[in-house]
């Protein structure tokens, strides 16, 4: 798997030079095709052998006796090989469909892009193989072993607790790698087959594979270089989300001035909200200029990191709270008619707002607390001791099942329920179920795209005992949340 890895990286100072000549491929030809053998073989290699080690892990566990007649290194050494061979072997189309005297075009500039048709007619096919050999088939073993292994470790009470978070944080661990970076690229190529061409998109899943699958230095030389693309992330949320959210915060002062709904309450809270979060993303912005080192007093990182989640779990409880609310009103209107007094919304985003800043002001104690302050300052609330992530990562696991798992399934059901409601409703007008449908599609974007991933990173770092490498790339998804709030705005209240 290292070996595989040490390939992969060695193969990137020449994919960063063809991305630096504006994917132009300037060099001589058999060096694309060697870079993307390399590239594509490596990448494959990883997804059978994270396969093999579920299946001797859970052989291990499940059947002892065979488990020990196995373990001499003959037999892994021959099972690597025979993975080795299989993804190499596949992977040679690299040089048929570039050297085939029958195969090959006369556009090189473009390295292993721009299929002609009769490439395709050759390629598509067997993108299809791959796509079940070293995704779907591999990802579903892997699946099967590691919920065996784990309902077999937690059958045995002397198996210490240690051993059984080690096995839950590997399993997470590997179908975090299988979803994140294998099947988004081996998807590009079932949809290929069917639509006959290679996906536009298909490049952008390779990024997730050289991003998140390695974990060596180079991949942190990397980190730094993309920083300019986290700026921009922070730049673009920033440039829409404020005048969009200060649009909306007008809007909601004047119309809870008039006539107080519950709804518009709850959405003015949001808005504030968001609006906290844009007040300090241009600290973010300063942080990711300055190679993610924090420059300024350490008490401002507190502040920021405070503001910075807070906000982030105020946004999901508050849009269960709209969709409560919403549900309530359709399915219980005798009630709703009760609950309709400005003193209720406003007791409860009081309530919402003491939940989330009571939780994340652990980001003070993590790092003021005498006996966990850290004497390395010179990055924010990152690289944790031994210390603070015991008493970070157990907190950490409270915060996914309160502020997205709970969140979550409670407004994925008032949702559902809501939208069967009215469409069981013919005296409903369309426009108003199209706002229902377009409320709840905006509010599971939000959960599923932002609040999701950097929730779910919370989980896996519990069992794995760290932080996650890729965790603070789901911030940059979290930071989207201001962009898609201002539609649940829309779709949410009578004043859009």
């Amino acid at each position: 798997m290292s070996c595989a890895q040490l390939f992969l990286q060695t193969n990137n100072p020449l994919k960063m030079h063809e991305a630096a000549s504006g994917m132009q491929w300037n060099l001589p030809n058999f060096m694309c095709s060697i870079t993307s053998f390399t590239f594509f073989s490596t990448i494959y290699t990883s997804s059978l052998l994270l396969m093999a080690v579920a299946v001797v892990r859970y052989v291990g566990v499940a059947f002892p006796i065979t488990y020990k007649l196995l373990q001499k290194p003959v037999y892994p050494i021959v099972i690597s090989a025979v993975i080795w061979l299989i993804s190499m072997g596949h992977c040679s189309i690299t040089f048929i469909i570039q050297h085939h005297p029958s195969l090959t075009s006369k556009n090189s500039s473009i390295c292993y892009e721009n299929f002609t048709q009769k490439q395709l007619e050759v390629l598509l096919p067997v993108r299809l193989e791959f796509f079940f050999v070293v995704c779907l088939i591999p990802l579903i073993i892997s699946i099967f072993c590691y919920v065996r292994l784990i309902l077999i470790l937690y059958s045995r009470p002397r198996i210490s607790w240690m051993q059984k978070r080690k096995a839950i944080g590997m399993a997470l661990g590997t179908l975090a790698v299988f979803l994140i970076c294998v099947l988004p690229y081996n998807f590009s190529h079932l949809l290929g087959f069917f639509q006959g061409k290679s996906p536009e998109w298909r490049y952008y899943t390779l990024l997730l594979v050289g991003e998140i699958l390695s974990t060596s230095a180079f991949s942190r030389c990397m980190f730094r270089i993309n920083l300019f693309f986290y700026f921009q992330i922070y730049i673009i949320s920033f440039l829409i989300g404020l005048p969009a959210n200060l649009v909306a915060l007008y809007a909601f002062s004047i119309k809870i001035h008039h006539s107080p709904l519950p709804t518009d309450i709850l959405l003015l809270n949001l808005t504030v909200s968001d609006l906290l979060f844009l007040i300090i993303l241009p600290l973010k912005m300063h942080e990711a200029a300055s190679g993610m080192q924090w420059n300024l007093p350490n008490l401002m990182c507190s502040i920021t990191s405070f503001t910075f989640f807070s906000t982030i779990h105020t946004s999901s409880l508050l849009l269960m709270a709209i969709a409560v609310v919403r549900y309530v009103g359709a399915a219980f209107p005798v009630i709703y008619q009760h609950l309709k007094k400005p003193v209720y919304p406003i007791i409860i985003s009081a309530v919402i707002w003491l939940t989330s800043m009571g939780h994340c002001s652990i980001t003070f104690i993590i790092q003021h607390h005498p006996s966990l302050s850290s004497s390395d300052s010179s990055m924010c609330y990152e690289n944790f001791t031994e210390k603070q992530l015991e008493v970070l990562l157990p907190l950490r696991l409270e915060f996914f099942f309160l502020f997205c798992l709970v969140p979550l399934l409670i407004t994925t059901f008032c949702y559902m329920r809501l939208i069967l409601i009215l469409y069981s409703r013919p005296r409903i007008s369309w426009m108003q179920k199209r706002k229902a449908i377009g409320m709840a599609l905006g509010t599971l974007a939000v959960f599923l795209i932002c609040v999701g991933p950097f929730n779910f990173s919370f989980l896996l770092g519990y069992f794995q005992g760290q932080s996650p490498v890729w965790r603070y790339y789901t911030l940059l998804l979290s930071t989207l949340n201001t962009c898609i709030d201002p539609i649940i705005f829309y779709f949410s209240s009578s004043i859009f």
